[in-house]
């Protein structure tokens, strides 16, 4: 642009490096949007749009928000599906200094945010991914709030459809592929509605059904390279191999958790070193239930009048104290085992708990415990 100034001219930079998302540009007490992002901002925000060089023949739109309080305007873009980069002062400001350099320091998406407005408490936020061709498909689930890591591989005629079964059950927030599976994956989720307001923000489309809403978010093929990936993955792990996770010979899974892991990276612009392990799953570790049948059965959500809507199997039984024990319980009713001897051991437990006098002392001891996979 010409006649910008150098501050502008930084900004016009550091957008360019993060396509799609909503730069938040801080300007000493405030974060600025400014252009395309400034008019989605004060319509999603519900503030005042004014304009930089009123004067000039062509004012720069702008809006802005003071950085004491920018967490809760962040919180309400990304619950709608928008990524939003968060760039900050790399220095300080001094006497003689026109221009200080200025940094992304975060990127926040559906998937990957960790912040407490973003986060329930009884419920995981899950980053998936998802890859492969023909009759081989693997996916990957991360919670980077917690550090949780689950990848899984499905061979077969119909492999596809229990794959997305599969995701459907974790109920991910943000969901990554390459972007030549698009066509496949948005015609996955054609009975999902597209929100139109989210089309002026390239990368991000985002769907949402009665059961979940997760962001689209397609990947250039080279973050899904078999070599890449599994690199990757050992030296966040710190092993040599990883055949002790069992994932090194399920080459979709493996891609698919690689992709999952670097997009968290590049997001959090951290190691996540939190992120320790992964669980290999199989289909047939656990009963897969789909879509119709949680909410046929009301597992999770109940349907009728508002009166009755929260009458849900997991409603009725959720009696825990800690958030930990609220999301341990779910995945329990989204995934039922099928291991005798893993139902066995929490039959066994239930029985021991059936005495009133310890289950009450448990309940009070736990209630002054923090939620420490949070912490």
């Amino acid at each position: 642009m010409q006649n910008a100034t150098p501050m502008f001219r930084q900004y016009l930079e550091i957008k360019k490096q993060y396509p799609g998302t909503l730069l938040f540009f801080r300007l000493r007490d405030f974060y600025e949007l400014f252009n395309e992002d400034a008019k989605i901002g004060a319509r999603e925000l519900d503030i005042t749009l004014t304009a930089r060089q009123k004067d000039s023949p062509n004012p720069i739109p702008m809006c802005g928000v003071p950085h004491h309080s920018a967490a809760g305007y962040i919180a309400r873009l990304v619950q709608k599906g928008y990524r939003v980069a968060i760039c900050e002062q790399a220095e300080e400001a001094g006497p003689g200094k026109k221009l200080v350099r200025r940094e992304v320091a975060r990127v926040i998406t559906p998937g990957t945010a960790i912040d407490e407005q973003l986060l329930e408490k009884k419920t995981p936020v899950f980053l998936a991914a998802v890859c492969g061709a023909g009759e081989c498909f693997g996916a990957a689930y991360l919670d980077v709030s917690t550090g949780e890591f689950f990848a899984t591989q499905i061979e077969g005629k119909d492999a596809w459809s229990k794959i997305c079964t599969d995701i459907e059950s974790y109920a991910p927030k943000e969901i990554l592929f390459p972007e030549s599976m698009e066509k496949i994956v948005s015609a996955s989720f054609e009975n999902l509605s597209r929100q139109p307001e989210l089309e002026n923000v390239a990368y991000v489309n985002f769907r949402n059904s009665s059961k979940f809403s997760a962001a689209l978010t397609p990947l250039d093929e080279w973050l899904f390279a078999v070599e890449d990936c599994e690199n990757l993955l050992k030296k966040q792990f710190q092993v040599r191999e990883l055949t002790g996770f069992g994932i090194d010979r399920k080459t979709e899974a493996l891609r698919a958790a690689g992709a999952c892991l670097r997009y968290a990276q590049d997001t959090q612009r951290a190691a996540a070193r939190h992120i320790t392990e992964i669980n290999f799953t199989e289909v047939n570790d656990y009963m897969v239930l789909d879509k119709v049948t949680l909410q046929n059965l009301e597992i999770i959500e109940s349907r009728g009048d508002e009166k009755n809507k929260k009458r849900s199997l997991l409603s009725v039984i959720d009696r825990t104290v800690t958030g930990m024990g609220a999301r341990l319980l779910r995945s329990w009713l989204l995934r039922p085992s099928v291991k005798r001897s893993e139902i066995q051991t929490r039959l066994a437990a239930v029985s021991e708990l059936t005495d009133n006098i310890l289950r009450d002392q448990i309940r009070f001891l736990l209630k002054e415990v923090s939620d420490l996979e949070r912490l």
